[in-house]
């Protein structure tokens, strides 16, 4: 007999064992027992959480001519000839290869026929957010006027897709992802069964793995027991799924911590050279991070972590050494970095530069800590910008003096500076917009809240001893904040610091106006030289 996958061995006979959704099980068994069953369904959720297996108990439980408080007695005629897939009352349908309009309408055809020997007729489509514009039109036709016969139940990861007359006339049922323990435990009544013994350790790194699915576990410990028959080591699981043993993680996370970058590097070598994939890695080392931001910002944030209590004491421990606002950086750019390993053509090269640059960087933020509060992270731009814009209003002009000839000592060694160091002449335009890019810089490791503001404006002209920028239309905000005095004699006295020069700075907002008076303008132009030289100028365009 040709083998058969663990999932479709083990799966679900009764409500009861449907892991994790007693919210729907319970309330459909109600329906069944009450009579009150209806016309159409529609579950809901990420792949592997049990839609079809409740469906296919559904199906028998509706029709069983025994049922058991709800569930399907399994025993009965109905119930048998469904298990064995011979009942011609229920079908099962992949709207993902009968997709069509044609399809639909051959089942409407076959809806209006009674059951032959059943109390209803189901219709389990499976994927049904894949049906055409003009199959789910052809399908709405049924489900607004379903025979007293009909129960449809309709499957999919993606309910956004079905149109909302579709979703009106179901009742919709939404699955959850699984806990890990959930996993762990049916993984372990699995094993016994099948009389194989696993490691607490080998089942929780599956669990952990499988992200909410029960399927995907199962199909990995599949994978598993056909890799070593005696017993499922941690360390067989490791190898199977390309990941890194934990406790390694957590010593090259502490490597980046400390930002010893010649054991970060000897440390991933030996990693690569065992074979892991680099994006898997990376994967592991962003959920690190994350499992440290949850136990660093919550008290009980062991909960929603998926690793054993000697690994979540581990990592309350490296979390004591690493504030949050780094955590949070470390994982924006292992993230940022995980993105473009997937398309570079040396993802090693790449991986090995980003990681010595992301631990030798400044944090990209500027948080306000205080004794006795929790830090906080402004939740947008504008916040931000009017949070520190309070802040800085109490800086006088020698602090702002001061401020600029600190940070430039600090900056000094910096060659990304050498631009905006260079001595200028007077009056040369050319020179701000040369080493405009190099200004926002430095302007961005003093004040983020500022840079944020000036990163908008452009150099516009240099009239006399006045250095003008512009603001474009969407940006009316910060040009209103970049006017503010304290903004403003900042910025001067900033820029004038670098350039060697001594410009009155003044902002402008263009609001649209100034493009329709330059084109008036051209146009009186055009027609007074047309006038002098009697004859039509034609217009030549960019």
């Amino acid at each position: 007999m040709s083998h058969q996958a663990i999932y479709r061995k083990f799966r679900p006979m009764d409500f009861e064992s449907v892991l994790g959704q007693k919210h729907i099980t319970e309330t459909i068994k109600r329906q069944i027992m009450k009579d009150s069953v209806a016309h159409a369904y529609l579950f809901n959720g990420i792949r592997g959480t049990g839609k079809t297996s409740t469906a296919k108990i559904f199906s028998r439980a509706v029709n069983c001519l025994n049922p058991q408080e709800g569930n399907p007695c399994n025993e009965c005629e109905i119930c048998v000839s469904t298990l064995k897939e011979r009942n011609m009352d229920v079908v099962e349908m992949d709207a993902a290869s009968n997709n069509s309009v044609e399809d639909i309408r051959d089942l409407r055809e076959k809806v209006k026929f009674l059951p032959s020997k059943s109390k209803f007729k189901v219709y389990i489509i499976d994927e049904v957010h894949m049906l055409s514009k003009g199959a789910f039109n052809a399908l709405l036709k049924t489900l607004e006027e379903p025979p007293e016969h009909l129960l449809f139940i309709l499957a999919t990861t993606e309910p956004e897709k079905i149109p909302a007359t579709i979703l009106s006339r179901c009742q919709r049922f939404d699955f959850k992802r699984l806990s890990v323990d959930d996993i762990i435990i049916n993984m372990e009544d699995i094993c016994k069964q099948m009389e194989v013994e696993a490691e607490e350790k080998a089942l929780r790194l599956i669990a952990n793995s499988a992200e909410g699915a029960m399927r995907d576990a199962l199909s990995i410990l599949d994978r598993c027991l056909n890799l070593q028959d005696e017993i499922i080591t941690y360390e067989s699981v490791l190898d199977l799924l390309g990941t890194v043993n934990y406790s390694r993680i957590i010593d090259f996370a502490e490597n980046i911590i400390n930002k010893n970058v010649t054991a970060m590097i000897f440390q991933l070598d030996d990693i690569l050279g065992e074979g892991k994939e680099i994006t898997q890695f990376l994967d592991d080392l962003i959920k690190h991070f994350r499992n440290i931001l949850i136990l660093n910002t919550s008290p009980e944030g062991y909960k929603y972590l998926s690793v054993g209590e000697d690994v979540v004491e581990a990592i309350k421990n490296q979390g004591k050494n690493i504030d949050d606002d780094t955590v949070i950086k470390y994982i924006e750019d292992l993230s940022e970095t995980l993105a473009l390993c997937k398309k570079a053509l040396n993802e090693r090269v790449l991986l090995e530069t980003r990681l010595i640059k992301m631990i030798r960087e400044k944090p990209a933020y500027n948080y306000s800590h205080q004794e006795g509060t929790e830090k906080k992270q402004p939740a947008s731009e504008k916040t931000k910008i009017k949070a520190s814009s309070k802040k800085e209003e109490k800086l006088t002009d020698n602090k702002i003096e001061s401020e600029i000839e600190t940070e430039e000592k600090t900056l000094e060694k910096n060659e990304e500076n050498k631009v905006v160091k260079t001595t200028p002449n007077k009056g040369d335009f050319n020179l701000v917009l040369e080493s405009w890019d190099g200004i926002l810089n430095e302007i961005k490791k003093i004040r983020v809240s500022f840079h944020a503001i000036i990163k908008e404006a452009e150099p516009f002209e240099l009239k006399g001893n006045t250095l003008k920028f512009v603001f474009q239309p969407n940006y009316k905000f910060h040009y209103d904040q970049a006017t503010k005095k304290e903004n403003l004699d900042f910025f001067t006295a900033f820029i004038n610091k670098k350039l060697k020069t001594d410009y009155k700075v003044e902002f402008s907002f263009n609001d649209g106006k100034k493009k329709a008076e330059n084109e008036e303008s051209s146009i009186d132009v055009i027609k007074k030289a047309e006038e002098f030289f009697g004859q039509k100028i034609e217009k030549i365009n960019d």
